[in-house]
């Protein structure tokens, strides 16, 4: 459970790594109000989608949520790569003020979830911990876009590495278990 929740959390999140380094080489700061905002609205959505893979799991037996997790976890991963494969960047600094602000992280935060809703509703089905998974995928997301935010403020220079990069990484990691898990379920 605890294994469970810590790789389907690192995996979801580290997107946010690239989003994070993106913001930074464009010098565009993330307040503190911000990375608040993004943290609760993570924190929520996860809850809520732990709370409805729960629900499925007293609907149908094991083996067919077992499978439709799977399947939800290969199928996020193959839609994930391929909006990073088309480099579908998504700018949230609505003012233009190379700053995140409250607002925008709104945004922001509601659309890093939305793949967490699907990896939390079919990690749940899966086996992660109810609160451990939701308070992983918050800290991981807050971590990961701080850092890459200093990251690529490091890199601003240097900035070689395509934007999509950690969405392609994150992509492959959820096929990557998906797979995994429907052979050693």
């Amino acid at each position: 459970m605890l294994i469970n929740s810590l790789v389907l959390s690192l995996s979801s999140s580290i997107d946010s790594l690239g989003i994070g380094i993106t913001y930074g080489i464009k010098n565009t700061k993330i307040s503190i109000l911000a990375k608040i905002v993004l943290l609760v609205i993570s924190f929520t959505i996860s809850v809520l989608s732990v709370w409805f893979g729960n629900i499925i799991k007293t609907i149908f037996p094991d083996f067919v949520t077992k499978l439709i997790g799977n399947i939800i976890l290969i199928a996020m991963g193959i839609f994930v790569f391929h909006q990073a494969i088309r480099k579908n960047e998504m700018n949230f600094d609505l003012d233009f003020s190379n700053s995140i602000d409250g607002k925008e992280a709104l945004f922001l935060g509601f659309a890093l979830s939305l793949d967490c809703f699907c990896i939390g509703s079919c990690g749940s089905i899966l086996g992660v911990h109810p609160f451990l998974f939701p308070l992983f995928i918050s800290a991981f997301q807050l971590i990961f876009l701080s850092t890459g935010n200093l990251l690529g403020k490091k890199l601003h220079a240097f900035s070689h590495l395509p934007d999509n990069v950690w969405s392609i990484l994150s992509g492959i990691l959820l096929i990557l278990i998906g797979v995994l898990r429907f052979i050693f379920s």
